[in-house]
């Protein structure tokens, strides 16, 4: 019945009634079982603000407080979920509510994540303990690689939060080996169970868990070993060539940069030099597939990119560890429509090299033009 509570037809009074009996009998069904286990409540934000209308918030009239008195249930074994809702009230007063279940120990979980408009502001807001990702984001993130990109933004968010994230509606091996490659530390779904009336023996599925986790941290080893062989053969092929431009002046560098074109890797699309203070000195050679001709946009020199943080992160890696080259991780280009990385290379201490490399290119080594031909 739970399409029922976001019925907004349906009497509220009565819902909330329903909503605290479910509550209870959710709460007195763990004490009975006598288990040490996490019971997850949804909380909707409208009806705390309807329930909770005075200035003054009045703890005994808070009804998740005097249910884990009454039952004697630790807090720490309750998750509150704050449930996907159109909120109308005060969002002082449900942080204030939201801010009391977090002093007497309660966890917190933002639900639904990636589904409706108003994730990053609870979020902003709440600071949750779990970040529930929907279901629907990680499924189509399997198909639709701007729903992955999404997903990413996601697991990095929780990380730099300190929130565990949960993935829900986890059915396939390939749905949990995602969830883990986005740093899941919570996960749930059909795939270990289908809903039971009584708690489960947590125990029961650490066979299972075990022999996935072996599994994937095997093949998240060779992905990301391919990975960083790919950029080190890069580094390699690039190399002995661009020592030479470190030998020119800023009046030199355009011609020789052109006259090195056809001897790059064919994946390699654009390719231009910034001074140390990262204004464009030369034309932005460019191709839009690998392997075609070179053109050249001579609008972009005076461009400034100091502030990108490809640029920034470059300059001080080379002074913290003396590094001529590094590399971002992969991203979309929306121009392009393809996924892209940069590596940057400091030619001299006044220059910089930026290179974008088309990052979905298969197949074996990296190839240069007079190669192919």
């Amino acid at each position: 019945m739970g399409y029922q509570f976001h019925n907004p037809e349906l009497d509220a009074i009565r819902l909330i009634q329903i909503d605290r009996l479910i509550r209870e009998k959710a709460i007195r069904h763990l004490k009975d079982s006598g288990l040490r286990t996490k019971l997850f409540l949804n909380m909707m934000p409208n009806f705390l603000s309807m329930i909770h209308t005075g200035d003054v918030l009045d703890l005994k009239r808070i009804h998740v407080l005097n249910l884990i008195e009454k039952y004697d249930i630790p807090p720490s074994e309750v998750v509150l979920e704050i449930t996907e809702d159109k909120f109308d009230g005060n969002i002082e007063k449900l942080l204030s509510i939201v801010n009391v279940f977090k002093d007497y120990g309660f966890k917190i979980a933002v639900d639904d994540l990636g589904v409706g408009f108003s994730n990053l502001e609870r979020i902003g807001y709440i600071h949750p303990d779990i970040m529930k990702v929907d279901i629907k984001i990680m499924r189509e993130s399997l198909n639709r690689r701007s729903f992955k990109n999404v997903l990413s933004a996601i697991a990095d968010m929780s990380q730099k939060l300190g929130s565990d994230l949960l993935f829900e509606g986890i059915e396939t091996e390939e749905e949990l080996h995602l969830a883990l490659s986005m740093g899941a530390n919570l996960l749930q779904g059909f795939y270990f169970s289908r809903p039971q009336v009584e708690f489960q023996d947590k125990k029961q599925f650490n066979r299972t868990l075990r022999d996935t986790l072996e599994k994937f941290s095997g093949l998240r080893f060779m992905e990301l070993l391919e990975e960083f062989q790919k950029g080190q053969s890069v580094i390699d092929s690039l190399g002995e060539k661009l020592e030479a431009l470190r030998h020119n002046g800023k009046e030199d560098l355009p011609l020789v940069l052109h006259l090195m074109l056809s001897e790059l890797p064919t994946e390699i699309l654009s390719v231009f030099a910034c001074d140390i203070f990262g204004y464009q000195i030369t034309p932005t050679y460019f191709r839009v597939h690998p392997g075609e001709e070179w053109d050249s946009d001579l609008t972009e020199i005076g461009n400034n990119y100091a502030w990108r943080p490809f640029f920034i992160r470059h300059k001080a890696k080379v002074v913290q560890n003396a590094a001529k080259w590094t590399v971002t991780e992969p991203m979309y280009d929306m121009d392009l429509h393809k996924q892209v990385v940069i590596f940057t290379y400091t030619l001299r201490d006044n220059y910089i090299l930026v290179i974008k490399m088309d990052w979905e290119k298969e197949g074996g080594g990296l190839k240069t033009e007079d190669r192919r031909q």
